[in-house]
């Protein structure tokens, strides 16, 4: 007894903590009510709080919910900054793929925009909606978002998803201030009519037909129009035709499609896992 005490005593134990102190970024899909609440709260924070001073302090226990989140597939970012904080989601994009949408109440896409002959088009059968994208403020940068794009590629793989698609937004409700923007994207981007995707005429917006982006320089609309959607348009996107107000986002939404098949092999390899 007295041996195994002193050997006890004797032998040095090392604890590595160099990693304790470490931040941490993970990227998943979320698989717990828990973080997809985490995520529904961060969506609170980017699209109203950030934008309306007014909003009061409390909003941290609110969340920006649907009823499609039920059915939804929901790609997280989370934070630690060190092995004993808490971890904090700081990234977030909601995928609903096809055969989820049409087992259920179908896309987001089409409270706004008609999808008949998308959907009808024999040339894409399997395809992926993409919405509800956010970023925290303090991590807003690109490697964030292409962390969730890699996850967003293997899901793609993984599922033999053959096109993308969603709304994405302009920040502001005042058609006059993105009227150049968007008449040049729906110019140069617009989808093929056998697949076109118009706003719905009920919300559609009316664009003036005087505004002529041939005469303005297209280098300086180009820089007006936002990252995400750039960012699309890099990869080889389409446009559907024609705008959509949302008052309850305070946002100016366009159709954004994407095949699978038109992302240059450059972007995929930045994409690649390997």
């Amino acid at each position: 007894m007295i041996n195994n005490i002193a050997f006890l005593k004797s032998k040095k134990i090392f604890i590595n903590t160099q990693n304790f102190f470490k931040p941490e970024i993970n990227c998943y899909f979320a698989e717990t009510k828990s973080e997809i609440k985490a995520a529904q709260i961060l969506r609170y924070k980017v699209f109203f709080s950030e934008r309306d001073n007014k909003i009061i302090k409390l909003n941290f226990f609110k969340k920006e919910t649907d009823h499609y989140d039920k059915y939804s597939h929901h790609l997280i970012v989370t934070f630690k900054r060190t092995k004993f904080s808490q971890t904090q989601v700081i990234g977030t994009y909601r995928l609903l793929d096809q055969s989820s949408a049409q087992r259920h109440s179908g896309f987001y896409s089409e409270n706004e925009f008609n999808l008949s002959k998308l959907l009808r088009n024999s040339g894409f059968k399997n395809m992926l909606e993409l919405s509800r994208s956010c970023i925290h403020k303090k991590f807003r940068n690109k490697n964030i978002l292409q962390l969730m794009w890699k996850n967003i590629h293997q899901f793609i793989v993984n599922n033999k998803i053959d096109a993308l698609f969603g709304t994405a937004s302009f920040l502001e409700t005042n058609l006059f201030n993105i009227e150049s923007e968007l008449k040049f994207l729906n110019s140069n981007f617009k989808m093929p009519k056998n697949i076109a995707v118009e706003a719905l005429e009920h919300c559609k917006v009316n664009l003036r037909e005087e505004i002529d982006t041939e005469q303005k320089n297209s280098k300086e609309i180009i820089k007006k129009i936002p990252t995400l959607i750039k960012a699309y348009l890099r990869l080889g996107a389409y446009v559907g035709d024609g705008a959509v107000i949302d008052h309850h986002f305070k946002t100016t939404d366009i159709f954004v499609f994407l095949p699978f098949s038109r992302i240059k092999e450059t972007y995929l390899k930045k994409f690649s896992n390997k």
